[in-house]
């Protein structure tokens, strides 16, 4: 590889400046050691996925002039576990395992690597002569990839297609088995959390689950983080609405006889469920399904509760709230370009509405 740079560890201030300096080839090793807690680290590796925003601003000299610095290189990341959400969008993982007692591959001798150079050159030499044909290149992309996916796996299936012979499907099926859907686990945190709060929901049966009976329900999932969610303790009240705020869902507050506590309504998580758990369908959803609500009460539009009719209280009572939860970001925690791009308006919207909304919250309390 061109002008490779092997670093098992480098600071924010350092990476923009070695990239400015000589466009490098950077195989970043042991990343899980310093790379999770650094926000700034992540934001500047995000920033060098596409050529036009691979650039971060710092202030230099005596007199703090604004410079700008060029983020556009080729990276490698290498990490014991997953790599943030964010990065991970804008990467091709490769998930690797130890070899098994049984498992026979070739051993690689680090002191033997001049046997690579012949490849090399032929490989510098190839790329050299079909660049031209390359930039002008628009492979066909396979529908079962996402937008970010497809952004990523362009180039690779652009040479795949000038190679020619199996190169084309073979790169296709690399690409739908790395990156196609269903291929990995799910890389986002909160999605996870969708996914596990959608089975709550279903376990428990139709209606609204107060907080503490969820982060009861999730903290017990031993192979999920909500056990040890930061410095060994579980997750808390109080971080569960934050994860869950960039899809627009917000608790509420309810009244089981004399005791008033926050909770959930499965209608508030609908849009959310659709938009990221495409194609795993949920019957706790239909809580209002048939369950009488004409027969237990009428809508009263001025609060937007229903008004039980004859003092009664049905079990699938429905709380109408107002506020129509818009589709974050697709990239999620730290934004980002390209494929997620559509999103990010959607959940500026959401949030703003669900904030706007929280004062009105406060100071309504429905009956379970």
């Amino acid at each position: 590889m061109p002008r490779a740079l092997l670093s098992s560890n480098i600071s924010p201030a350092s990476l923009f400046r070695i990239v400015e300096k000589y466009s490098p080839t950077l195989l970043v090793d042991e990343a899980d050691s310093f790379l999770r807690d650094k926000e700034e680290l992540r934001g500047i590796l995000n920033s060098g996925h596409t050529r036009d925003a691979a650039y971060v601003v710092r202030t230099v000299g005596d007199e703090n002039e604004p410079r700008r610095f060029s983020t556009w290189a080729a990276k490698a990341v290498a990490l014991i576990g997953h790599l943030p959400d964010t990065l991970a969008d804008r990467s091709l993982v490769v998930p690797m395992r130890r070899r098994a007692a049984g498992e026979h591959v070739e051993r690689l001798r680090l002191d033997r690597a001049d046997g690579f150079e012949d490849l090399r050159r032929r490989a510098a030499r190839w790329a050299a002569d079909r660049l031209g044909e390359l930039r002008g290149a628009d492979p066909e992309v396979p529908g079962e990839l996402g937008d970010r996916a497809a952004d990523n796996w362009r180039p690779l299936l652009a040479i795949a297609d000038l190679a020619g012979g199996e190169w084309p499907g073979r790169a296709r099926r690399a690409a739908l088995a790395l990156s196609g859907n269903g291929s990995e686990p799910r890389d986002s945190v909160r999605e996870q959390l969708l996914a596990d709060i959608r089975e709550a929901f279903e376990e428990r049966g139709p209606g609204r689950l107060l907080t503490e009976d969820l982060l009861q329900d999730l903290r017990a999932r031993e192979d999920r983080p909500w056990g040890e969610w930061r410095g060994g303790h579980p997750l808390s009240a109080v971080q569960l609405p934050r994860l869950l705020k960039p899809f627009g869902v917000r608790p509420r507050l309810f009244r089981t006889g004399p005791k008033v506590a926050r909770g959930y309504e499965p209608e508030s998580f609908a849009d959310a469920f659709s938009r990221y758990l495409p194609g795993e369908p949920s019957n706790s959803l239909q809580v209002n399904a048939g369950a009488g609500l004409a027969d237990g009460g009428s809508e009263d539009r001025s609060g937007g509760v229903t008004a039980p009719e004859n003092g009664a209280k049905p079990h699938g009572d429905c709380v109408v709230m107002g506020v129509t939860a818009q589709r974050p970001g697709a990239g999620g925690g730290e934004g980002g370009s390209g494929g997620e791009g559509t999103g990010g308006a959607g959940a500026a919207g959401a949030a703003g509405a669900a904030d706007a909304a929280d004062a009105n919250d406060e100071k309504e309390v429905f009956d379970l």
